[in-house]
């Protein structure tokens, strides 16, 4: 098996972050493997790991995120306003989580107020992100799932895809507005999702591109290196793959 290639960013200083906000997928958990093993990757350097348990229904999703995300800037004594948010926080997100993340980091870029206010305009960036098999466009999907009855395979909890998945989707579509600060793992054999659809929007950042794999990220582990290098940590490859997770 070969090694996983790692994109280098020459000559750059990458300032580490102060806590990581996981999002998962639709129909998943804060407890799936990946996000047990993002819990994992954070504790090695003592940072607060946030991973909320996400509504499928993207209203209630967009209001958890948003929720998770003020709540580690507390937990890091920062104010949303300020843009030391945005070098302090990385958000990871993997499939759906990996388009809310794109959301997010375009919201908090967009930002027109600073800690005093809006008369103290500043100029924002947004949080790095790291997504993994990122959905794009999933209204597409929702469409498809119309009326279609889902349980959560972790917390057993059923619900029902209704007209309105699909416009509350398409009012979080976003870009990536800092290309430089996402990394982007695509697995070109995902069975879920067309990986050409991301390599498309995310064209200008930095991606990593697995053979084969699967759209679960099995490989996961093999790649927390080069995540945790983009929050500006490092992380030994032999560390990471010793970490073990338990299912929940």
């Amino acid at each position: 098996m070969s090694r996983p290639h790692y994109p280098a960013q020459a000559g750059v200083v990458v300032p580490p972050v102060r806590g990581v906000l996981y999002l998962h997928g639709f129909n998943s958990a804060s407890c799936s493997p990946k996000a047990q093993l993002m819990k994992r990757a954070a504790a090695e350097f003592g940072l607060p790991c946030v991973a909320p348990d996400i509504p499928p229904q993207p209203a209630a999703g967009q209001a958890v995120v948003e929720e998770a995300y003020q709540a580690l800037c507390a937990q890091l004594d920062l104010d949303p306003a300020d843009p030391a948010c945005d070098d302090a926080i990385v958000v990871i997100g993997s499939s759906m989580g990996g388009f809310l993340s794109t959301w997010l980091a375009a919201r908090e870029a967009a930002r027109l107020d600073g800690p005093q206010g809006r008369e103290q305009s500043v100029w924002r960036q947004g949080p790095r992100t790291v997504l993994i098999n990122p959905a794009v466009r999933p209204v597409r999907l929702v469409t498809a799932w119309l009326g279609s009855t889902h349980a959560n395979p972790y917390t057993g909890e059923s619900f029902t895809v209704t007209e309105a998945f699909g416009p509350a989707l398409a009012a979080l579509e976003a870009i990536p507005v800092t290309p430089q600060r996402t990394l982007v793992l695509l697995a070109t054999a995902d069975e879920t999702l067309d990986v050409n659809d991301a390599a498309s929007l995310y064209q200008d950042c930095r991606l990593i591109l697995t053979p084969g794999g699967d759209h679960g990220f099995a490989r996961l582990a093999e790649y927390l290196p080069a995540i945790m290098a983009h929050a500006g940590h490092r992380l030994a490859p032999s560390l990471a793959a010793s970490f073990h997770v338990a299912p929940c």
